[in-house]
């Protein structure tokens, strides 16, 4: 976080849902954030999530927009307003979670309140009656219905509010799209997907990476088996060749960072553009402690799950920052 974004001052809106058509059943959430100052949408999210229950969905509606914050500014004051009383109460510390994977989703939660709490800004929760959390709970309906929205409806100070194209999209998250950069101007922005448990999770990364990346993307990974697979199921959705090496399997001997994992990273930094980049978790954890300058006696201490998604941007100057790490939403 740059000292810029510690307690902007801004104040946002969460409005979260989600719904399982059997709990456990067909199953979505929605989510939005609002500017409550002029009422205006800023961005609205829905994404199916195959078969789960409904606290599930909700909780899940609930980390898409923490996320969405994080990405607008991270150090605004937020309200979450929810219908939920159990995500309520459980976020708000006044119920127990009892439920293993409610643990985890809450665990989650609060790591990401903890983000924008660090930039500055505030999180807390407000349960609402369903007949007030009706836009969430419209897009919760299109991710039940199969349907993905990722929209970012308006950019501030731009006087209307329209539909966006991807690359606008990015920009207003403050994230350049550098498939189609500026004359002069090549950042790198680097999507890491770690290696999923097994191909049943492919065609949920390959969903989710075509939300976040444009076209000129480049497809890069490990050549063990499984890795050499979903890159090919990435690079075919994104119209492109996969290009595979043991430069991104993060296996060479030894504890800590993978030199040639490092190496491949720097190579790509070099050239710039927008790159999905297949590794183990060895491999992420490589890229990231460059960009952090992590102690190798932390290596290993940043958390990352089998298929979750990490982005790195480097910058013209050579400057690097982390736009997020350890996104797993796609996966539940």
């Amino acid at each position: 976080m740059t000292a810029a974004s510690r307690g902007s001052g801004r104040r946002l809106v969460i409005e979260a849902d989600g719904g399982s058509r059997g709990n456990p059943g067909v199953a979505g959430y929605g989510a939005l954030v609002r500017d409550p100052a002029t009422g205006r949408v800023l961005v609205e999210l829905a994404e199916p999530l195959g078969k789960a229950s409904n606290n599930v969905a909700e909780y899940s509606g609930l980390l898409a927009g923490l996320r969405a914050v994080l990405d607008l500014d991270p150090g605004a004051s937020v309200r979450v307003k929810m219908d939920s009383k159990l995500v309520v109460e459980q976020m708000s510390g006044r119920w127990k979670i009892k439920h293993e994977d409610m643990r985890r989703l809450a665990l989650e939660a609060r790591d990401l309140c903890a983000e924008i709490s660090d930039a500055g800004g505030s999180v807390d929760f407000e349960w609402i009656p369903r007949e007030k959390n009706k836009d969430a709970d419209a897009l919760s309906n299109d991710a039940m219905d199969g349907k993905s929205v990722h929209r970012v409806l308006a950019v501030e100070g731009d006087g209307e509010t329209d539909s966006m194209t991807d690359a606008e999209s990015l920009a207003a998250q403050g994230i350049s799209d550098v498939s189609t950069p500026q004359p002069g101007v090549r950042p790198l922005r680097l999507l890491l997907v770690q290696e999923p448990h097994d191909a049943g999770a492919a065609p949920r990364i390959v969903a989710a990476v075509r939300r976040l990346v444009g076209p000129g993307t480049r497809v890069v990974g490990a050549d063990d088996d499984l890795a050499t697979r979903v890159a090919a199921d990435l690079a075919l959705a994104l119209d492109v060749e996969a290009d595979t090496s043991g430069d991104w399997s993060g296996q060479t001997p030894g504890e800590g960072a993978d030199e040639r994992v490092r190496t491949a990273y720097h190579s790509l930094a070099a050239t710039g553009g927008t790159v999905v980049a297949v590794t183990s978790r060895r491999g992420v954890l490589s890229v990231l402690s460059d960009v952090l300058g992590t102690p190798v006696g932390r290596f290993w201490a940043l958390a990352t799950a089998a298929g979750s998604l990490t982005a790195v941007e480097v910058w013209e100057d050579g400057s690097a920052s982390v736009a997020f790490t350890n996104r797993t939403d796609h996966l539940a």
